[in-house]
């Protein structure tokens, strides 16, 4: 099946011809991590690496979204220590079509990454760009769990914010950034049994957490691509 995006299968059917014998003899695994900000897709990252390091004695590459922003600002004429400068300027000109060309280059360059070079990718669209390539997983936390989270985290801006108005602000921000990124990437952020897990990542500690991936990445390699949803 491939990517789960419908703007990227032609794209996709050009890597594959292009690069066939190349993806073919591609060893290195592929992870897809998605979810909205404050999900916890970097702490499970970190947890898929090392799964992969002591069991397989893999060590894989975690790569964000911001790594393809660097090469699209530079690709675009952008110095790449002005890269913060390269994201207000999409912001401040609000030319829609070109925040909709970037983030569908981002979804390129990873999907052009994990077929030629394999490792854990992470982004809110990262599972969707990857699809049936890889290993996908999807996280999920209430906003009001959020909200709890980075009101105590002396190092977030909204350390000590009400947490009600910090619930609204995530419902808000979350549904606002969904409506837009569907209809870039024409999915649904409501479908996602074509994803290996569904983790609704809240109520955990650390360990039960990392023994969960650990668990569910000993199930995959058993097992054929198929969902799998966990609750605390």
């Amino acid at each position: 099946m491939g990517t789960l995006i419908p703007h990227l299968r032609d794209y996709e059917e050009m890597l594959l011809n292009k690069f066939s014998t190349k993806i073919k003899k591609r060893t290195t695994p592929i992870i897809a991590i998605g979810g909205f900000s404050g999900t916890g897709k970097d702490t499970v990252a970190i947890f898929v690496q090392l799964y992969f390091e002591k069991y397989h004695n893999i060590s894989l590459k975690i790569i964000g979204s911001g790594d393809f922003v660097r090469k699209i600002a530079v690709e675009s004429g952008w110095e790449e220590k002005n890269l913060d400068e390269f994201m207000k300027h999409i912001q401040k000109t609000q030319n829609e079509d070109f925040a909709k060309k970037v983030d569908i280059e981002i979804e390129k360059h990873a999907l052009k990454t994990a077929l030629l070079e394999g490792g854990i990718f992470i982004g809110r669209m990262a599972p969707y760009a990857i699809g049936t390539h890889g290993i996908t997983i999807w996280l999920e936390v209430a906003a009001r769990v959020i909200a709890n989270r980075i009101s105590h985290d002396i190092n977030r801006s909204e350390y000590g914010m009400n947490e009600e108005e910090l619930i609204q602000r995530i419902t808000s921000r979350d549904r606002t950034d969904g409506e837009r990124l569907e209809q870039i990437y024409g999915i649904s952020f409501r479908d996602k049994k074509k994803f290996d897990l569904v983790l609704r990542n809240e109520g955990f500690t650390l360990d039960e957490l990392k023994e969960i991936t650990t668990e569910f990445l000993n199930t995959k390699s058993t097992q054929t691509h198929g969902e799998t949803q966990i609750e605390p």
